[in-house]
């Protein structure tokens, strides 16, 4: 998955742990 600071719900990402997953696999 590819890690980005999550700021706010953004379409496509879910937030966890003050992080971004674009990919919604916790690969």
């Amino acid at each position: 998955c590819v890690w980005i600071p999550c700021i706010s719900g953004i379409a496509g990402c879910s937030c966890k742990n003050k992080v971004c997953y674009l990919n919604s696999l916790d690969n």
